[in-house]
């Protein structure tokens, strides 16, 4: 079990990570409006490099034997329809930051605390709390709030309807995998290294597909376009780092800390655009951003607090004090 002090630095890291990942995507591009290098391509070599990473885990933790159940066609199979939604999600998300800035991409990514909600409600019939249901409506008028308002402003904000479209598909795509994946995570008995690495063999080979495709046959044959050493910051500082961190969180602390995580990331990406991308400060829509963070904070706690009992409950009821309820009885018998 972790102490404190490594619970602290994995979530300071983890969110800081979080916040710069769609900045390097933003940042990667350059002056150009689009991405000079193919965004099939970044996804692909992350991947394959993800891959490798796997495979050493799995021989470090489990030597030979751990290594070969890499390449087990079973075990493969199981994870290969996830890796290929994985995959997808990340197109989604690398187009959509050619439309929309990283700031507006990152705020709209929380629409993802309603969708599951929705989902949970629609597959599982898990129901949420009166209190609940008008914190993620809280949430969606402060993403809505920020959207128009920071299209009124204009400045150096950009907004794209096919963008925010393709953030939307994204987020919807991330949900419903999110499940497939701890579902399949939970079902299978193989170590956490080998089912890393057969996850990342699909989705590298979706990106391979997605860029054969798009770039090649499609495109102008060029598959992996200009890369410059923003592309390779974008790969292992943005990609790579990002599968690494989350794992970590979640393994040091758990799910609702990743969640808090990523609001307060939504913060960190609109100074990040401020200082860093040349940005301009505004404070109403930076209140807005604020409003989702909180109530995006204050619905995940709420879920948390559901689990605990309550005190009073507890203060409440005669089984909490055993010795005074024989006493009492004892009196009564008498």
């Amino acid at each position: 079990m972790a102490d404190a002090k490594t619970k602290a630095l994995a979530f300071i890291a983890v969110t800081g990570q979080r916040a710069c990942h769609n900045s390097f995507i933003e940042w990667a591009k350059g002056d150009s409006g689009t991405a000079a290098y193919t965004v099939s391509s970044v996804i692909f070599v992350a991947q394959v490099v993800c891959v490798f990473i796997g495979w050493a885990l799995a021989y470090s933790g489990g030597g030979q034997n751990d290594f070969k159940k890499c390449f087990d066609t079973s075990i493969l199979t199981k994870f290969a329809h996830i890796g290929m939604i994985y995959a997808l999600g990340d197109i989604f998300e690398m187009e959509s930051v050619n439309y929309i800035d990283s700031s507006t991409y990152t705020v709209l990514s929380q629409s993802k605390l309603i969708i599951t909600a929705l989902l949970m409600w629609i597959l599982d019939g898990t129901a949420q709390s009166v209190m609940q249901w008008f914190i993620l409506f809280t949430t969606s008028a402060g993403m809505l709030e920020y959207v128009l308002v920071g299209k009124s402003k204009g400045g150096s904000m950009t907004f794209s309807a096919v963008g925010i479209s393709l953030a939307f598909v994204k987020v919807v795509i991330s949900c419903y995998v999110a499940v497939l994946n701890q579902k399949a995570l939970k079902k299978d008995t193989n170590p956490f290294p080998v089912q890393f690495s057969c996850l990342k063999v699909s989705w590298a080979i979706t990106a391979l597909g997605y860029m054969l495709v798009k770039d090649g046959i499609m495109g102008n044959g060029d598959l992996f376009g200009e890369w410059t050493y923003r592309t390779v910051v974008l790969v292992f500082a943005g990609f790579i780092l990002k599968t690494l961190f989350n794992q970590y969180l979640l393994k040091v602390l758990d799910a609702i800390w990743k969640n808090i995580s990523e609001a307060i990331g939504v913060i960190l990406v609109y100074f990040g655009r401020v200082v860093f991308l040349g940005g301009t400060f505004d404070a109403t829509v930076f209140n807005a951003g604020i409003t989702v963070v909180l109530a995006c904070i204050a619905y995940v706690l709420s879920k948390e607090g559901a689990k605990k009992k309550s005190d009073i409950g507890d203060e409440l009821n005669p089984a909490t004090y055993p010795d005074l309820t024989s006493a009492l009885l004892r009196h009564r018998r008498k």
